[in-house]
C-alpha cells in the first residue's frame, strides 16, 4: 500500500455543456504554445468515464462488470494513473460525474491523487438548447433529464457493450451543482460560464492561478485568441470535432441569454421551479415567468 501518493490530478468537471470543452482547449493551446493546436488532439490526460483508461490498469474487461463493481475501482484506478505518471506534474481530467460515494462510502473521486478541481457552472436555461443540440434530443426531453434526480450520460442498457465511456450518473442539475460546491476533500474553484465570455482574460487567468500553471499576460491571450468561438468552430467546420455525432455542430453559438428567445415560458419554467433555489445562488434567473 502507498502511502505517499503526489498529488497531480486536476478535475476539469462540469455539467455538461457548461464551458469545459472550451477551457480543455484553451488549455491545450496554452500548454502546446507552439501555435500547431487541434480541436481532436488536446494536451489532457483524457476522460474520467473512460473504459480504456479503466482496462488499462485493472486488466479487466469493463464489459462484464457491474456498474457498483466498477465505482468501487475507480478510485484505486486513478490513483495508480497518478503515481505511474512520473513524467508529468500536472495531470488533466475531465468529469462530467456528479460527485457521489461509491458501495464503500468512498468518492468515486479520490482525493489522494487529487490537486484541485474547477468547477464550470452555466445557466441551466442557457444548457437546454445546447444539450439539445449535442444529443439530437427535443427541448423537452432535456428538460425532462436536466430535472431528473437518476440522470445519466452515456446510459447503457446492458453491461457487453463497445461504448467507450461508462455510464455516468448526473443527478439534476441542481444536484449535480451541489454535490461538486460542497466537496472538502480538495479545493474546488467554481467557475461560470457567464463570466468566462464577459471578463474573458481576467477569468481565465483566474484558473490558471488556481491550478498552478505559470503562465504570461501574453501567453493567455495568445491561447484565448488561439481557441476563440470563431476558430473552433472553423477548425470543427474543416475537420470535424471528434465529440459529437458529425451530423450536428459541437460549437454552436457560444452566447449567453439565447434562452429568452428560444425556450417557451412553459420550458423556462419547468426549469426554474426545480432549480431555482441553486440558480438564485449564482445569480441566474430565478423567479418564474407570468407573461
Amino acid at each position: 500500500m502507498r502511502i505517499d501518493v503526489a498529488k497531480k490530478i486536476v478535475w476539469l468537471a462540469s455539467y455538461p455543456k457548461s464551458g469545459n470543452t472550451w477551457f480543455r482547449m484553451f488549455l491545450s493551446a496554452l500548454l502546446k504554445n507552439d501555435g500547431a493546436f487541434n480541436i481532436n488532439t488536446p494536451e489532457i490526460q483524457g476522460i474520467f468515464s473512460s473504459r480504456a483508461l479503466f482496462e488499462q490498469f485493472t486488466d479487466f474487461d469493463s464489459g462484464y462488470l457491474y456498474r457498483h463493481e466498477v465505482l468501487q475501482l475507480l478510485p484505486e484506478v486513478f490513483t495508480e494513473f497518478a503515481n505511474l505518471n512520473q513524467s508529468s506534474e500536472k495531470l488533466f481530467l475531465k468529469v462530467h460525474d456528479a460527485y457521489i460515494l461509491n458501495e464503500k462510502g468512498l468518492p468515486i473521486i479520490p482525493a489522494a491523487p487529487t490537486r484541485c478541481a474547477v468547477y464550470f457552472i452555466r445557466n441551466p436555461l442557457d444548457i437546454v438548447a445546447s444539450f439539445s443540440n449535442h444529443m439530437g434530443k427535443s427541448f423537452d426531453q432535456m428538460i425532462l433529464t436536466m430535472n431528473n434526480p437518476m440522470a445519466f450520460l452515456a446510459s447503457q442498457k446492458n453491461n457487453l457493450n463497445n461504448e467507450s465511456q461508462f455510464p455516468q450518473l448526473l443527478l439534476s442539475w441542481s444536484e449535480h451543482v451541489l454535490s461538486w460546491k460542497y466537496v472538502t476533500q480538495f479545493p474546488v474553484l467554481i467557475i461560470r460560464y457567464e463570466d468566462m465570455l464577459a471578463d474573458t482574460l481576467a477569468t481565465f487567468s483566474r484558473i490558471t492561478d488556481f491550478i498552478g500553471l505559470q503562465a504570461s499576460q501574453q501567453e493567455i491571450n495568445k491561447a484565448l485568441a488561439t481557441t476563440s468561438f470563431h476558430q473552433l468552430k472553423q477548425q470543427e467546420s474543416t475537420a470535424g470535432f471528434n465529440e459529437i455525432n458529425p451530423s450536428r455542430s459541437f460549437f454552436r453559438q457560444g452566447q449567453a441569454g439565447k434562452w429568452v428567445d428560444e425556450l417557451t415560458k412553459e420550458q423556462a419554467n419547468l426549469i426554474i421551479s426545480t432549480h431555482g433555489t441553486v440558480m438564485q445562488q449564482y445569480g441566474y434567473p430565478s423567479s418564474l415567468i407570468m407573461e
